[in-house]
């Protein structure tokens, strides 16, 4: 494993880049990718350079962007420009390796021990060319890693921004590596930051020379893995094209543009993922049994409650009623407004106890519902291949002020 050449390719400004793709004319300027702020989505979801010179910042709220750059362009996010320039990056790796494992839309893991013979040079002429490509063939940039182990190319690729190439070597992670504090590092964040602190654990450095039997008792068994990755001694592999992860659940949530207190709004919600959530079973091939309805109030307390049903499902319908069924049992009712529910900040729906044996069994004393549903499903896929993912709904979403934000794609 001390061999390998692992690449971490990292799209730089990724949401930005690809709407001043869409728009030159917004090429060079001070913009933000931002949520709608009437939606309590008003945050900077990424920045352009010169709005990062500024002191913009991902996550950081509209209003404070403003107050830092006054002339910044403000640009709604379009997430399926996004999903589609994200899979023609990747056909780009492709060409190099078959070993691609994405990180988000915007981050993927190369592994080119065994294809790098069929290219002149090394790891970083590689990677050097696959930053040519990338920048003109799709105009985006792309900061790569390079070295022998997918921590240390991932924090490579973080060093140099935008459009750079980084080696971590066996020869210089010591003084490239080990000075970064230990945030810098993959799965650390500040909760557990905090708790390294409090060992005097400051630096990648720091975390590499500590017992980590010692570290154990204080982080529990992930001390193990932490301190591997630290060392540079992470021997885990990139997971090829042909590499299915196993799904456990499916689930789909959204906060409300403003709290729900009808029943009428809640169907439509739960519709509305629902529809993404049976989808995204569909095309993974999956049913399932077990329906998990999760609730946010309006003092942002979750809760939640789950049923199952008798037969795998990935039917909007079914996922739907059984969804509104856990809702009604677990949500609280106001006999004061009549009824009304108690006001409704997010609510989140999954499925789990998942199937890939999506065959329908009836017996003589069952009706054939599910079977009708799962050929209702079928068409709707294909009416919405065809002319798009609003094209046809159920009466349930009428008058909604939500959208569908799932894409349907020839496989």
């Amino acid at each position: 494993m001390s061999n390998r050449i692992i690449l971490h390719c990292d799209l730089n400004n990724f949401f930005a880049s690809v709407e001043m793709i869409k728009n030159p004319t917004l090429r060079g300027k001070a913009i933000a990718v931002c949520g709608d702020p009437t939606k309590r989505g008003g945050i900077v979801l990424a920045k352009s350079e010169p709005a990062k010179k500024c002191g913009v910042k991902t996550g950081m709220p509209i209003w404070q962007a403003k107050q830092l750059c006054p002339d910044i362009i403000i640009v709604t996010p379009t997430h399926m420009d996004y999903s589609r320039y994200s899979r023609i990056v990747r056909d780009v790796y492709y060409r190099y390796t078959d070993k691609v494992e994405a990180f988000g839309g915007d981050e993927c893991w190369l592994d080119v021990t065994a294809s790098l013979h069929l290219f002149a040079g090394d790891g970083k002429s590689m990677a050097d060319e696959i930053r040519r490509v990338i920048r003109e063939e799709i105009g985006l940039t792309v900061s790569v890693g390079v070295s022998w182990n997918k921590a240390y190319a991932k924090i490579g690729s973080d060093l140099k921004k935008p459009d750079a190439t980084t080696v971590i070597s066996r020869e210089n992670y010591r003084s490239v590596v080990f000075p970064l504090p230990v945030t810098d590092m993959l799965y650390i964040g500040g909760k557990s930051a905090k708790l390294l602190e409090k060992l005097n654990i400051r630096t990648i450095g720091d975390l590499a020379a500590f017992d980590p039997k010692l570290l154990s008792d204080h982080v529990g068994i992930n001390a193990y893995k932490m301190t591997e990755m630290a060392r540079g001694d992470c021997t885990e592999e990139v997971k090829d094209y042909t590499y299915k992860r196993e799904v456990k659940s499916v689930g789909n949530g959204t906060t409300m543009p403003r709290d729900i207190v009808t029943r009428r709004g809640i169907e439509q919600v739960v519709y509305l993922l629902g529809e993404e959530v049976a989808f995204r079973m569909r095309k993974k091939g999956v049913k399932g049994t077990t329906v998990t309805v999760s609730v946010r109030d309006a003092a942002l307390e979750w809760t939640s409650a789950q049923t199952t049903i008798p037969k795998a499902t990935n039917s909007v319908q079914t996922l739907c009623d059984t969804a509104m069924k856990v809702f009604d049992k677990l949500w609280k009712r106001s006999p004061a407004t009549g009824g009304a529910i108690a006001p409704v900040h997010s609510l989140r729906i999954a499925v789990s106890n998942l199937t890939t044996d999506t065959r329908v069994q009836l017996s003589l004393f069952d009706n054939v519902s599910e079977e009708k549903n799962d050929k209702l499903s079928a068409v709707f896929d294909d009416i919405r291949r065809k002319y798009g993912v609003e094209s046809v709904m159920f009466g349930t979403a009428l008058g909604s002020q939500f959208k569908l934000h799932f894409e349907v794609l020839d496989d």
